[in-house]
């Protein structure tokens, strides 16, 4: 097996065609180095170089070994930078804003996932409305936000997009339940649960949703998640939410989502949100590469 020392010594003296100048440059005895050379030669089988009076120049077994301690040296590197990441990921703080259904389940469950590997790090998550995060992602208030999908300005950027359209969320029991989808006349037959604020920013894309949202007379409305839910789960009613909020609960059979019958919201998609013109800290940037894969799972579900 090629020692990483030797490699090192070798592409050095390929690259200044030298024994001593390459000793010289690292900084070692010159016979230490060019004892490595030697052995390098003779666990191969055969001369790396051609020694002659103008220096040392490769021969054809030499080029082939210098294309492979290349790659070699180059992937090593790599990964030392990552592994340097990582240690310097072990503590740090982290600022996370987000639409309020991703808190119910999905970043609590990445977190306690994270926090195995990184048990030191302190965390910010904040639930915002969908149009404040990008600022506060832009402005450095916060480090990594999620939001639907839509223009961002030069210094943010979507680290991963997936598919997330409002639908119908209702008891697993609930009459509707039954459908592939559900129009909007059909709801209209129920009582009606929203979540006060602004439409998701890109819900705009929907008119037909739009104007049914505003001329909807709701049973219950509340800024609460976690109040919608319960009454969902009372039967209380109907709501219109992603299923990103409510991943356990359909996992388990007691909530149902279902798309609404309206192509335009089908088109809807969440982005997780960084900085393009400035660097995460590691720990951050260990973090949103986790979130982007947990993502991307989700999506493939």
């Amino acid at each position: 097996m090629l020692h990483a020392a030797a490699l090192y010594y070798f592409r050095e003296v390929t690259r200044v065609g030298s024994v001593r100048k390459a000793a010289a440059a690292l900084n070692v005895a010159a016979s230490a180095l060019n004892r490595q050379i030697l052995n390098l030669e003779a666990d191969l089988g055969t001369p790396l170089f051609d020694r002659l009076p103008s220096g040392m120049r490769l021969t054809v077994a030499g080029e082939l070994l210098l294309r492979h301690v290349t790659d070699t040296l180059h992937d090593f590197d790599r990964v030392r930078g990552a592994i340097d990441d990582l240690k310097a990921a072990r503590s740090g703080h982290i600022g996370i804003a987000a639409v309020d259904s991703l808190l119910v389940d999905f970043l609590p469950r990445a977190i306690d996932r994270f926090r195995v590997d990184f048990p030191a790090v302190t965390y910010s998550v904040l639930a915002v409305q969908p149009p404040e995060v990008t600022a506060m992602v832009s402005s450095g208030e916060i480090d990594i936000g999620f939001t639907f999908v839509g223009h961002l300005p030069a210094s943010l950027r979507y680290l991963t997009e997936v598919s997330a359209p409002i639908g119908v969320v209702m008891r697993a029991d609930h009459p509707l339940a039954s459908r592939l989808s559900v129009d909007f006349e059909e709801v209209t037959r129920y009582p009606i649960l929203t979540q006060s604020g602004p439409l998701p920013r890109g819900a705009d894309v929907d008119a037909a949703f739009a104007t049914f949202k505003s001329q909807l007379k709701p049973k219950i409305q509340s800024n609460s998640i976690q109040m919608l839910k319960l009454a969902i789960t009372l039967n209380m009613g109907l709501a219109f939410f992603t299923r990103l909020g409510f991943l356990h609960e359909i996992e388990q059979g007691d909530i149902a989502w279902r798309p609404l019958n309206s192509p335009a919201i089908n088109t809807l998609k969440l982005g997780l949100v960084v900085p393009s013109q400035r660097d995460l800290s590691p720990p951050a940037s260990q973090l949103a590469r986790r979130l982007a894969e947990d993502l991307n799972k989700l999506a493939a579900v």
